[in-house]
């Protein structure tokens, strides 16, 4: 008899459901993963990051989609074909960002691809150019074609050493944070060094990337926007709450508390990211901050505008091709703003 009511809650809500949409029918997952010319487990995933949900689920768990869920999902495949991330076609689809400002970015990405690709070429031009010059001379072996292959790679390639030397030379060119000890340096740079600085070889693709990077560092206006978010820094560094190595060992422990929000689909207004977002308040106060948390976070918003200037989100897009580990850090940070924010707005 339960079974029987159960089935027939089931069938009302099934019914109820396409009276309250434009659609009349609903489609079996794996009618809708045929439709979009897609597979049932990229459906199921995606309805499980919230990036498209089902919209009926039965009683088995059996998912069914309407017409317009199925329109939103062949929109995410066509996104994906273009190479977007799962992240910033979550941020599309939410109206979080902007379709000009979504498309300007992958328009970006995709040239940075394009750059790489043409360096590529260009080392494979040297290459062949190099055998058949050898191959037109019958006294010479060709074999040495490989070995100078090797070298215009390795030419092309930045080492670890290389890589500090230009940051650090740029820092103390700029006087960037001139006035702070050597140890809150250290913190401000921790990602940065972790994850762009460490040692290892890169692809083409990194590579043309850190030169973009590298222009990027040296313009007159990134050089601004840099100095322009020092100051709060400066504050934490010049009167602080904690000694620059707990600092830094805080700020991972938030780090890996974002990770498991963003594995969990928290929204920046659960529980679970407000008492984050608390506990980066009063990492990000210093000794002389004023009490008032609307102060406080006001300050800390100012501060998060500042790092919403083009040149800094081209830096940011650059540093995530560099670095995957880095990226994740960059969606981290994104969640951690939104619950500062959210938090701002209810006081």
């Amino acid at each position: 008899m339960k079974f029987m009511q159960k089935n027939q809650n089931e069938l009302s809500s099934m019914q109820t459901l396409q009276q309250e949409t434009a659609d009349s029918v609903l489609f079996s997952i794996g009618e809708t993963a045929q439709m979009i010319d897609s597979t049932v487990k990229t459906v199921r995933y995606y309805d499980e990051i919230q990036l498209v949900k089902a919209s009926f689920v039965n009683n088995r768990g059996y998912r069914f989609y309407t017409t317009e869920a199925i329109w939103r999902l062949q929109l995410v495949k066509t996104l994906r074909e273009l190479r977007f991330g799962i992240e910033d076609i979550k941020k599309l689809l939410s109206g979080e960002i902007p379709m000009e400002t979504s498309l300007d970015w992958q328009i970006e990405t995709l040239q940075t691809e394009v750059q790489a690709l043409n360096g590529m070429i260009a080392i494979l031009n040297n290459a062949r150019s190099l055998v058949n010059h050898y191959n037109n001379d019958s006294k010479k072996n060709p074999s040495p074609s490989l070995s100078y292959l090797h070298e215009l790679v390795h030419i092309h390639k930045q080492n670890q050493q290389n890589r500090q030397q230009f940051v650090i030379t740029k820092i103390e060119e700029i006087g960037f944070m001139s006035d702070i000890p050597a140890e809150w340096k250290d913190a401000f740079f921790y990602y940065f060094n972790k994850f762009i600085l460490h040692p290892g070889k890169w692809s083409a693709k990194q590579l043309m990337a850190w030169e973009e990077l590298k222009k990027l560092i040296n313009s007159p206006e990134f050089i601004a926007d840099l100095q322009s978010v020092e100051f709060l820094f400066v504050n934490i560094a010049q009167h602080p709450l904690y000694e620059a190595k707990e600092w830094v060992r805080l700020m991972q422990s938030i780090q890996k508390r974002l990770s498991i929000a963003l594995k969990k689909n928290y929204e920046p207004h659960s529980s679970y990211v407000q008492a984050i977002a608390d506990d980066a308040i009063q990492l990000y106060s210093h000794s002389n901050a004023a009490s008032n948390s609307k102060e406080i976070l006001q300050r800390i918003e100012a501060h998060i505008d500042k790092l919403e200037t083009k040149n800094f989100k081209r830096s940011i897009m650059l540093c995530s091709i560099l670095s995957p580990e880095f990226e994740q850090l960059s969606q981290r940070d994104d969640l951690l703003f939104r619950g500062l924010r959210w938090k701002l707005q209810q006081i």
